[in-house]
């Protein structure tokens, strides 16, 4: 009987210490799907946005995102273009400049990031007495499209009081080769199917680096201090961690190049990301658990967030668990142990039923084409991949994603 308990009791801290992780995505899964639709609101402009682009060495893709933003369906007089030529060392201000941008250039060797440029250009307007002319702020990267509706999508959400709020980033280049589409589903669950149940259950969502809008009375109020590999992530927790609520918006939506191949472009954002994740939770748990701003129940899914594993290392935990399960109910644990041996296989069944479910929901929740479903069979690759990558350790600086050519 002794030897049981030897597996009885690992199998259950296991079984207790995943469940919660997939618990929360069943949670945002359904709550996404279910709560798909939302009121759009009155339909006549009226607020004054600047659309903000941080640019380093940009000059294959800057035009094109400029010209994006000047296209928008929106009142011209409503809204500018500002480029933020951050260290360049190419035509970047020069090709801005030159389809219409306002162009900010800034030169610091010691500040270099994507956080640093942002907070040198909101300090500079809120200096200048600019801020106060403006409504919001979006902050967009510079090889992006936007929908022509996007500013409408926003300026709907800011007359309805929010302060912070999220655009849908999807891929602009979904087709391209296998790694696009993978992304292209990933980017539906991450960006869209996350948020969007996020805020179904009362949570906020986080920002995702790209179609960030910021309202001026949020800004004076929360000023942007982030400078980190995932600086996004971590403005993002900042205001969480305070109580502050980030809206996401999907009728808010623009696309942004995805590197079509895994060399070096994609190696180095993905060791950003990776390596920033976890760098923010070490930051942010304590401080949201102790949060006197935030009831439990925020607390908890807001934790669940933040301490969910990445999915490829789920995927792992998850077929190891529910393998144990299966032994330990048909071979060990059922007729010693029959309550332990039912409760780990329920475990393992509730966990199956919530990841078929959220690998599903993009298709439900967020409109993907029914094609992209095929993009799970590459998951084994694009693992193998990110283990491969992670070998090569932190990064030591922020290191700007490179461009793929035509970009």
């Amino acid at each position: 009987m002794s030897a049981y308990w030897l597996i009885v009791v690992p199998l259950l801290v296991v079984n207790l210490a995943v469940l919660p992780h997939f618990v929360f995505l069943l949670a945002i899964s359904l709550a996404a799907i279910i709560g798909r639709r939302r009121d759009l609101g009155p339909e006549d402009a009226s607020s004054r946005f600047l659309i903000v682009i941080p640019a380093h060495d940009e000059e294959s893709g800057v035009a094109m995102t400029v010209r994006s933003c000047l296209d928008s369906n929106y009142p011209s007089l409503f809204f500018g273009v500002a480029v933020i030529a951050d260290n360049c060392t190419d035509r970047t201000a020069e090709l801005a400049r030159a389809v219409g941008a306002r162009v900010v250039e800034r030169f610091n060797s010691d500040s270099r990031s994507k956080g640093y440029a942002i907070e040198y250009f909101l300090d500079s307007i809120q200096l200048s007495g600019e801020l106060d002319s403006l409504d919001a702020l979006i902050i967009i990267d510079a090889d992006t499209t936007i929908d022509p509706e996007l500013l409408r999508s926003f300026d709907r959400a800011v007359r309805q009081g929010n302060d912070w709020i999220q655009a849908y980033y999807a891929v602009a280049n979904p087709d391209e080769s296998w790694r696009t589409r993978l992304m292209t589903y990933a980017f539906s669950l991450y960006n869209g199917v996350m948020p969007l149940g996020q805020n179904a259950l009362g949570s906020s969502a986080g920002f995702k680096g790209n179609g960030m809008c910021f309202s001026s009375r949020g800004l004076r109020r929360r000023p942007w201090r982030s400078y980190g590999l995932v600086e996004d992530m971590e403005y993002s927790w900042t205001l969480r961690v305070a109580g502050e609520k980030i809206v996401f918006v999907p009728e808010a939506l623009l696309h942004g190049a995805m590197p079509g191949s895994g060399g070096q472009a994609a190696a180095d954002q993905r060791r950003r990301w990776e390596f920033g994740r976890g760098e923010i939770r070490k930051k942010y748990l304590g401080p949201l658990l102790r949060s006197a701003e935030l009831r439990w129940r925020e607390k908890a899914l807001a934790a669940c967030e933040l301490t969910i594993p990445a999915m490829a290392c789920l995927a792992l935990i998850y077929v190891t668990v529910v393998t144990v399960d299966a032994i330990a109910w048909f071979g060990l644990l059922a007729p010693e142990f029959p309550l332990v041996g039912g409760f780990s296989l329920t475990c393992g069944i509730l966990m199956t039923f919530a990841l078929a479910t959220y690998a599903i929901s993009p298709f439900l929740a967020m409109r993907l084409p029914w094609r992209y479903l095929s993009a799970i069979t590459l998951f084994p690759f694009y693992l193998g991949w990110k283990l491969l990558i992670s070998l090569r350790g932190r990064p030591e600086q922020w290191i700007r994603t490179a461009r793929e050519p035509n970009r």
